[in-house]
């Protein structure tokens, strides 16, 4: 199968790409997993929510996925970046950005997403570690401890708030100059959330530990954490330019196995989105799930085809 090129060449090595890969490689499919790199939550100090790898260091997470490919004589891993992706289903030429160009029968997109963070001081540095934006994925670590959110939208972040008051009951909304409604004070009211209404100027800190939010009025707020909504973008234009939708929350429109509407490519993990799940359950044990579930599909379509 080398000569004629692989099966599927996965685009993307985190938790979604790794899974799409070990089930195919148990398939008996050929694969290529091209590794572009660390992952989004490679700053973050553990996994959390994946049975039986609860807080295991993600890099970690991803070395035992590695090291676990290495049993599947046909499933291949590859460092660098891919340049383009030309052709169609059943022969597609990937191109790197050094090296020669590979042949594939299907695409499976697994390249993730990246955060924008707002540009207070002293939230990139800390982001992943002591700056979080997964109650599930964080809150425990921090719970019965002062908290803060950060609003970067209005509605979603009062609800944000009075959620994190399940983790803890000194919760402190930090509005940065957005107004709130009356039935949003209402609702943190009845949830006992102060809040702070004035620009937040920094989050501050030992190294990666948040110890207080700064205003540029009035007294700093004293917590252990703060969480907030990221706005997040495709970690690679690579979607787009073959042409798979675009959602209004910029994640590549998918059905429910993955398949993008562009024949012969499929996406997996938190650049992709079916219409019907929430916009940000983005999640790794998710995107572990949709590489299971994307593998299987490309291997059943790939099979009726070899039946034609």
């Amino acid at each position: 199968m080398r000569d004629a090129g692989y099966d599927a060449v996965i685009i993307g090595a985190g938790p979604a790409g790794l899974n799409a890969a070990l089930v195919l490689g148990r398939s008996r499919r050929s694969a290529l997993v091209v590794d572009g790199g660390a992952g989004r939550n490679s700053t973050a100090a553990g996994v959390h929510g994946l049975l039986a790898c609860d807080g295991m260091n993600p890099a970690a997470l991803r070395a035992t996925g590695r090291e676990q490919l290495a049993e599947y004589p046909e499933v291949r891993l590859r460092e660098g970046r891919v340049r383009s992706v030309d052709g169609d289903s059943g022969g597609f030429a990937v191109a790197f950005e050094d090296g020669p160009l590979v042949k594939a029968r299907r695409i499976v997109l697994a390249t993730g997403v990246i955060e924008d963070l707002p540009g207070i001081a002293g939230l990139a540095e800390r982001w992943g570690k002591s700056v979080l934006g997964c109650p599930y994925c964080h809150a425990w670590e921090f719970r019965d401890r002062p908290l803060a959110v950060l609003a970067t939208e209005g509605r979603q972040d009062v609800m944000f708030a009075a959620q994190l008051t399940r983790w803890s009951q000194d919760i402190t909304l930090c509005a940065n100059g957005i107004p709130l409604s009356a039935e949003d004070e209402a609702l943190l009211g009845k949830r006992a959330v102060r809040v702070r209404l004035e620009p937040v100027r920094s989050v501050e800190g030992p190294e990666d530990e948040v110890e207080r939010v700064t205003f540029r009025e009035g007294d700093p707020v004293e917590c252990a954490a703060v969480f907030l909504h990221a706005t997040t973008r495709q970690a690679d234009p690579l979607a787009g330019k073959l042409g798979c939708v675009l959602q209004d929350d910029g994640t590549v429109r998918i059905d429910d196995v993955g398949f993008t509407g562009v024949p012969g490519v499929y996406a997996a993990g938190d650049l992709a989105r079916r219409e019907s799940c929430p916009s940000g359950m983005t999640f790794v044990v998710t995107a572990a799930a949709m590489g299971f579930v994307t593998a299987t599909a490309v291997d059943h379509e790939l099979f009726r085809e070899e039946l034609d």
